[in-house]
């Protein structure tokens, strides 16, 4: 498929494996990520806040990660990107970074707002946690998702910012171009040289 500009590549979900040594609390990632919510994080089995528990830089080109609290001697830290940098422009006041959203439950309430709409329900666009337990999307399982809603089978425990939703995949955008907007000087085209690929174009 042929494209205006550079062609866009879409995001990838890679893993790192991380141990720790009881001193540090910053370690090297292994490709360099916009904010914390770009990635999952595991230590031993546990699910880390975003922005809480850890954060990333950008040291002399060399992505970092932080933890709040040294991870113990030999605590094996499990990474998930959840969709590197991508090369592309995402339209104006959109993004193209993983979507992380937190809720509190109060123990009755089963319905949540997302503040996006996400481009369809499949369970290969959402992560779900409630304290820290993976949950299963489904009619029967543990959540349903339609339009903006996501509805739980059972309301989650109360506790503050205890149910975790990463939306891998929002819904897309089209721009309309503006009328006369596009040359063919932007578009590096003579139609002295082309006008046969022209005509073949048009039909």
């Amino acid at each position: 498929m042929s494209y205006i500009g550079v062609e866009p590549t879409g995001g990838t979900f890679d893993k790192q494996v991380i141990t720790g040594d009881g001193s540090n609390t910053t370690f090297n990632l292994d490709f360099p990520v916009a904010q914390a919510a770009q990635l999952m994080v595991s230590l031993e089995g546990v699910l880390q806040e975003p922005n809480f528990a850890f954060n990333v830089s950008l040291d002399a080109s060399q992505p970092k990660i932080t933890f709040a609290s040294v991870p113990a001697n030999g605590d094996r830290i499990f990474i998930v990107y959840l969709g590197r940098t991508q090369l592309s422009v995402p339209p104006s006041g959109t993004s193209l970074s993983p979507k992380l959203q937190t809720f509190s439950g109060d123990a009755s309430t089963t319905a949540f707002t997302l503040s996006d709409t996400p481009s369809s329900s499949a369970g290969s666009n959402f992560i779900v946690f409630v304290d820290n337990v993976y949950q299963r999307l489904g009619s029967g399982l543990a959540y349903t998702v339609s339009g903006s809603t996501i509805t739980f089978t059972s309301a989650p425990p109360s506790g503050t910012n205890n149910i975790q939703v990463y939306q891998l995949s929002l819904a897309n955008t089209l721009n309309t171009v503006e009328d006369g907007s596009i040359s063919a000087t932007k578009l590096s085209f003579d139609p002295a040289d082309d006008a046969t690929a022209l005509a073949i174009a048009l039909g």
